[in-house]
């Protein structure tokens, strides 16, 4: 014999009661199949009446008191996600009574019956109206979703069918489940399943979507990089016609262009182009660390060699004395240049994953230092260049960010595969501060290379880096960079001195941390 016994609903209400329940437990399951109304796992049981739906958690095993506390977790955590129907109601089963009972009870919880999102849109908009509602729905979907994300670091499951809509025209969400929040990896992949999926999209569809989505995500975050994220990771997407292939450009073109327009919108002066290099001469550098002595001696170099094409590999400030001098010395430069996290986190005032008490201290420090203009100028350098010849990051070509990753011994074979799936020769990074090459032969053996001049011709792929401007931590003193000569396809290692007790006098002046100015000394 079954006992019914509620538990409690998300807005502490009395909406069910144990009869309604049980009239619609008397009923057949409904069966669960891909496209259809009802998605689940296999071991979920859904039982579906003409207002209500129960589902059954069935590969849930607790006895009462386990099956309780579970509920009233669950129950708590889903109050403070505030992404479900309010009626949401968790209840009980004791069937202990019954025959060939593996567990006494069995948990489950019934909501209205929503519409889902997936079955709704599979009807071709045959209207400006119904289109529009289209896109209503759409928003609300993203906006909870990345409110969620902000908010709480959790992400829900990105499928349609997780999300229903009321008479009313709200959104909620249906399952039971969240994650951790992946940055966005995710999201974009299942933007890709959602243009798989209906015939109808085209491309001003696409546009508007992609405007409101840019928008939403910008709201959210507050962060111009973040659309940025979504539209890298979009281009990874395989598409099954050529048509669909030109809605995911759409949305990616979409998501950059809103980019670029805040950034137009910003005042301050901007970098150098980012087109293919043309000169046979390319110089890199990285990590400049506001080191202002040492970022000058290497543009001296330059200068002197008349070398004027190059990039700049990010991480203009942190760590060191001098961000706003880093920032105006190189806002009237000719090269590329590209953000790493440091500059990032300046700009946006926030330092979170990835960085040390030290480096967050200094973080705060230099948005101190910085005006609005030098911290604008820095929100929108790009995260990530490539042309025809090369690509360019901060941290490392696998990240999604682009700047928080790191080349090394234990992710060089991820990253030159990550090359090589994408048929990309040439990646230039920093982050890491050890200048050298981890590269890949025809033969797809996989090589680290630091020698002061190194050839890249016999190699498909290779990740490139010229150690640290204005922090180098292979043990060497002075400042490094390189320079990419392209006819040779050979790399030649610089090391310069320059006058280093001036920046470690200033660094012990502001009551920088010692540690960060020890290295400046040690060059580890």
């Amino acid at each position: 014999m079954q006992a019914i016994e509620l538990i409690g609903s998300h807005d502490g209400g009395d909406h069910y009661n144990i009869g309604a329940i049980s009239q619609i437990l008397s009923q057949d399951m409904t069966s669960l199949a891909y496209g259809s109304e009802f998605v689940g796992r296999p071991n979920t049981r859904i039982y579906s009446g003409e207002q209500n739906v129960v589902k059954l958690r069935s590969e849930l095993s607790f006895n009462k008191a386990r099956a309780v506390r579970w509920i009233n977790t669950a129950l708590q955590k889903e109050r403070e996600l505030g992404v479900h129907h309010p009626h949401k109601t968790w209840f009980l089963i004791d069937v202990s009574g019954e025959d060939n009972a593996v567990e006494p009870v069995v948990i489950g919880n019934i909501c209205p019956r929503l519409q889902p999102i997936h079955t709704l849109l599979e009807a071709r908009p045959d209207s400006a109206a119904t289109k529009s509602k289209y896109h209503g729905i759409l928003h609300a979907v993203f906006d909870k979703y990345l409110n969620l994300a902000k908010r709480m670091q959790v992400k829900l499951d990105e499928g349609l069918s997780n999300f229903g809509v009321d008479v009313e025209g709200k959104v909620f969400y249906l399952d039971d489940e969240y994650y951790v929040w992946d940055n966005f990896v995710s999201f974009s992949i299942m933007l890709g399943v959602y243009i798989r999926t209906y015939a109808w999209l085209d491309q001003d569809f696409i546009e508007r979507m992609g405007r409101d989505l840019a928008n939403s995500v910008d709201a959210v975050f507050e962060d111009p990089h973040c659309n940025v994220i979504v539209a890298e990771q979009l281009r990874s997407l395989f598409m099954p016609s050529e048509e669909k292939t030109q809605l995911v450009r759409k949305l990616i073109d979409t998501l950059l262009l809103f980019t670029k327009e805040a950034a137009a919108k910003n005042r301050s002066k901007r970098p150098g182009a980012s087109g293919r290099s043309s000169s046979r001469y390319f110089a890199l550098l990285a990590d400049i660390h506001a080191n202002y002595p040492a970022l000058e001696r290497v543009l001296g170099y330059l200068k002197t060699e008349n070398i004027q094409e190059g990039i700049i590999l990010g991480d203009i400030v942190g760590y060191g004395p001098d961000p706003a001098e880093c920032i105006e010395r190189l806002q009237d430069s000719s090269l590329n240049i590209i953000k790493g996290n440091h500059d990032h986190a300046a700009a946006i005032n926030k330092a979170e994953t990835g960085f040390s008490h030290t480096a967050k201290a200094v973080i705060k420090w230099t948005v101190e230092r910085l005006s609005e203009e030098h911290r604008d100028w820095l929100k929108y350098l790009p995260a990530v260049i490539e042309n025809d010849e090369w690509l360019a990051v901060h941290g490392a070509p696998i990240d999604p960010t682009f700047f928080n990753g790191y080349v090394y011994s234990m992710t060089a074979e991820d990253n030159l595969e990550h090359l090589q799936n994408k048929n990309r020769t040439l990646c230039f990074h920093g982050h890491s501060h050890m200048p050298g090459v981890f590269a890949r032969d025809k033969r797809r053996t996989d090589h680290h290379v630091t020698e002061e001049t190194i050839n890249l011709d016999s190699y498909k792929h290779a990740l490139v880096c010229p150690g640290s401007v204005g922090q180098p931590r292979n043990g060497k003193l002075g400042t490094q960079f390189a320079i990419y000569d392209r006819e040779k396809k050979e790399l030649s290692y610089i090391t310069l001195p320059y006058e280093v007790e001036g920046v470690v006098k200033r660094m012990r002046d502001y009551e920088l941390p010692e540690s960060l100015w020890q290295r400046l000394l040690t060059g580890t």
